[in-house]
């Protein structure tokens, strides 16, 4: 997902991410928009609504190919995230062979670029037989015919798209129903808080209905020694589209106009969030990661050189395995002044080439890799919430409340992607972010300079 991955690579996913972990890199979301038909990428709020406008391919297999006799050597590729995700994906990849002996995983993390080196693989004909599929990739990949379509072969095996959230199955569907890609897991963000500061600092923890205001003071009394070495700041913030978002999208701004063809990302609604953002720079009680020598928003939070982190479930392993003596919960994103939340969603597919010799194989890997098994590993190990619906009530939410937080926050939230020219809108507006955090623009000034490349983009595409 965007997460971890997306906010270091872009960052996940941004993610998700990763997303990300789940999230990709960066990027991801559950809104296959693909420009004319676009809603500014937010009309699929929630994990139960929405449509896919993905032109399906001209021409695509229709049946299932049947299962091959000898031993098959898959060449399987992903990015790679923390440590502690790439050895759960490792794990799983090896119970799968142990329960298919004749199929032996040739398993790459690419690490970068990732879609630009895919892009370098496909056009060389050298695609792996599975990969992982990005939101941002997939409206290209499945119209001009590089996905296998895995539709015969849900059917024959008793898969049913409505087994996922289908604001989650969308970005890898075509308009006229044929499924390219199963979302393997999602992530939405929350604000993780270090306990122990906010009980030295004498504050109550986070309620579910905290607000902007109260996030500010908070940081404000949490803030110790603020541009200095021993610094501790009440919040790390990363100049990314996919955390400011988030508040974008709860003050009632847009990203583009309903037609997909104008960015709205400059209007007084964005203006008055960017403000908010920046609020915590400007009363020194935030900063960036890099500026307290930290890779990134985890790591700097890890470090206990912030009380709080905007991230997603990609950091609950990172922080059991970097930082395990450091306290903390999660708490949902404040709510504006008047009550409005919003959140964001990351999710990345398992997909397999149209061009692989392998085609039944490279189901059977997909098929697992999306099922019940793995994703509940997933969950249990506290970095990625549950595509399929099945999971909703798993026994891990009972006991890890603070997760859930993040799985709550579905209703509310709305994909991090936007349409064809996703890629250009995160990092021009991401590079506003920057400029205003860093002083070097306003807000106003930022987002116009923003909205003027990203629209220059949208009339050329």
């Amino acid at each position: 997902m965007k997460q971890k991955i997306a906010t270091l690579a872009s960052l996940f996913w941004i993610l998700v991410l990763v997303l990300s972990a789940c999230g990709s890199s960066s990027n991801s979301g559950n809104n296959s928009n693909s420009g004319s038909n676009s809603n500014g990428g937010v009309n699929q709020q929630g994990l139960t609504s929405g449509n896919s406008y993905i032109s399906c391919p001209g021409s695509t297999n229709t049946t299932a190919a049947a299962p091959e006799s000898g031993t098959i050597t898959l060449n399987v590729a992903g990015w790679t995230s923390t440590p502690a995700e790439d050895a759960l994906v490792q794990k799983n990849l090896n119970n799968f062979q142990v329960l298919h002996p004749n199929i032996k995983i040739n398993w790459s993390l690419l690490t970068g670029d990732y879609p630009t080196k895919m892009r370098a693989n496909v056009a060389s004909n050298t695609a792996p037989d599975v990969f992982y599929l990005q939101p941002a990739m997939s409206s290209s990949y499945i119209s001009s015919g590089k996905l296998l379509n895995l539709s015969p072969y849900m059917a024959k095996s008793n898969v049913k798209a409505s087994d996922y959230y289908s604001a989650l199955i969308n970005p890898f569907t075509c308009s006229k129903g044929q499924v390219y890609g199963l979302p393997k897991d999602w992530n939405s963000l929350g604000v993780f808080y270090n306990t122990q500061m906010f009980k030295d600092a004498g504050l109550a923890t986070p309620t579910a209905n905290w607000t902007w205001s109260d996030m500010q003071n908070d940081a404000q009394k949490l803030t110790k020694n603020a541009g200095q070495k021993n610094a501790t700041y009440g919040v790390v913030l990363s100049a990314d589209l996919s955390r400011w978002g988030a508040f974008l999208l709860a003050n009632g701004g847009t990203i583009l106009s309903k037609d997909g063809t104008q960015a709205t990302f400059n209007n007084p609604a964005a203006v008055k969030a960017m403000d908010f953002y920046d609020s915590f720079f400007k009363n020194k009680t935030g900063t960036l990661p890099t500026t307290l020598g930290a890779t990134w928003n985890g790591d700097a939070f890890g470090k206990e050189n912030a009380a709080m982190a905007i991230e997603g479930g990609w950091l609950i392993p990172y922080m059991q395995s970097t930082y395990p003596n450091v306290k903390y919960s999660i708490a949902p994103l404040p709510t504006t002044n008047d009550g409005k939340r919003a959140n964001l969603t990351f999710t990345n597919s398992w997909s397999a080439s149209s061009s692989t010799k392998h085609a039944e194989a490279a189901w059977e890997l997909v098929q697992y890799m999306t099922g019940k098994t793995v994703q509940e590993s997933q969950l249990n190990a506290g970095f990625a919430l549950p595509t399929l619906k099945s999971l909703a009530n798993a026994p891990y939410f009972a006991s890890h409340s603070d997760f859930k937080a993040l799985f709550d926050a579905a209703p509310y939230s709305y994909a991090d992607y936007y349409g064809s020219q996703d890629a250009t809108i995160h990092t021009d507006v991401s590079n506003a972010i920057d400029a205003v955090l860093l002083g070097k623009q306003s807000s106003q000034a930022a987002l116009n300079d923003a909205a003027s490349r990203v629209n220059n983009q949208l009339q050329n595409s």
